[in-house]
């Protein structure tokens, strides 16, 4: 991949002195704006960096990022990752890194962007730069800064979750007051690239839950399996594009959906339950409100957004994913997702135009038989003992 080249600090620097010139870096001994909202920790500077803000900034880089010292580091910074930024970049400076904020909020807000503009400074300094650190809101808003829409190149959203060119989102929210163990944040990327050896040999998966899930989903050949650790620190999952033809059976969404079709607020209704055979949806009930929006939501799609487009199996074991982040409900550390979609590149990308996960909560999952999740938990011992 061509931005997955080495580049120099210089060519770091000469393509992000461009952005300098044009106004956009906010430096971090300077960050406070009276014109931005910040209702996480307003008016945060350098002076106010405690110590376990610093320590959590420096996890994020050294565990999460995988820095080593020499390297560049470029924080795109919205209103909401700017308080932290501050933060992000003493902890780089000890570190060894080279670190620079641009402050892109103006930017965000503005036309062009919603246009589909792409500010060529911003790509180049991204693209130079060794990691990539953002903000992105985990439900659609149109100043959403996802990669693909500030590259120009769509694909770069999905190819960005693997983590692997650091290109990496940051759950920042609440950061001054995480207290997690760096070898719990560690733990994810060792089960996540276990899980994803797992299936690349594995024939079928399987899903049961307490609602009532019993749901087969194909692997082999035609399906793929994407590891997802580009959302850091807390969440990790496999994200598997499953064979159609060998995907059937009923999945019960007693948990929230995306695209509002049963939001978190209204969980006391009567679960979705759809069965699906050969890959694609054949039958739905549920609460009569959210299966007429499930009903809309396929229809919208062209195709129809009738398939299995994704089976998601969360990696991350930690209950601060489910409190700083994900703000619809879904992707929480004790559940599991399907997502029904119209991905027509099942080879190449996890997300087609329309792409809704649907949460099983407290889910076992089975592997040829070998169960890695359990009630909703990863099952390290299962992987210790594999040996693999």
């Amino acid at each position: 991949m061509k931005n997955e080249k080495d580049l120099s600090r210089r060519n770091f620097f000469q393509k992000f002195s461009i952005g300098f010139g044009m106004g956009m870096v906010g430096l971090h001994k300077n960050i406070q704006r009276k014109d931005i909202s910040m209702p996480l920790i307003s008016g945060l500077s350098e002076k106010n960096i405690t110590a376990r803000l610093l320590e959590n900034a420096r996890l994020v880089l050294e565990v999460s990022c995988r820095a080593k010292s020499g390297e560049t580091l470029l924080i795109i910074a919205d209103e909401t990752l700017l308080p932290y930024s501050p933060a992000l970049a003493s902890a780089a400076v000890e570190l060894g890194l080279i670190p620079a904020i641009m402050d892109i909020t103006d930017y965000l807000s503005s036309k062009p962007y919603q246009d589909g503009f792409v500010l060529e400074p911003l790509k180049a300094a991204m693209e130079s730069a060794d990691i990539v650190i953002e903000n992105l809101a985990d439900t659609w808003v149109s100043d959403r800064p996802d990669f693909g829409r500030l590259v120009g190149d769509p694909d770069y959203q999905d190819k960005s979750l693997t983590a692997k060119r650091r290109w990496v989102i940051i759950q920042c929210n609440g950061m001054e007051k995480w207290e997690v163990d760096p070898e719990e944040i560690a733990a994810i990327p060792k089960r996540t690239h276990w899980l994803k050896a797992l299936l690349g040999s594995a024939e079928k998966g399987h899903i049961i839950s307490p609602a009532g899930t019993d749901f087969t989903f194909g692997l082999g050949a035609d399906s793929m399996h994407t590891p997802v650790l580009g959302i850091v620190p807390f969440y990790g999952e496999v994200a598997v594009t499953p064979s159609l033809e060998s995907t059937s059976g009923t999945f019960i969404v007693d948990g929230p959906t995306q695209q509002n079709v049963r939001p978190a607020d209204e969980l006391d209704r009567e679960p979705l339950r759809i069965t699906v055979e050969a890959g694609r949806v054949k039958n739905m009930s549920g609460d009569p409100v959210q299966l007429k929006r499930l009903k809309e939501f396929i229809a919208s799609g062209d195709p129809p957004a009738d398939a299995i487009d994704e089976v998601g199996i969360l990696t991350t074991t930690l209950k601060e994913n489910d409190i700083y982040y994900w703000s619809d409900g879904t992707h929480h550390h004790d559940r599991a997702h399907i997502a029904l979609g119209n991905n027509v590149r099942r080879d190449t990308v996890v997300h087609g135009p329309k792409h809704m996960d649907g949460e099983i909560c407290k889910p076992t999952i089975s592997i040829d038989g070998l169960i890695i999740v359990k009630n909703g938990i990863f099952q390290d011992s299962v992987m210790q003992n594999t040996g693999r």
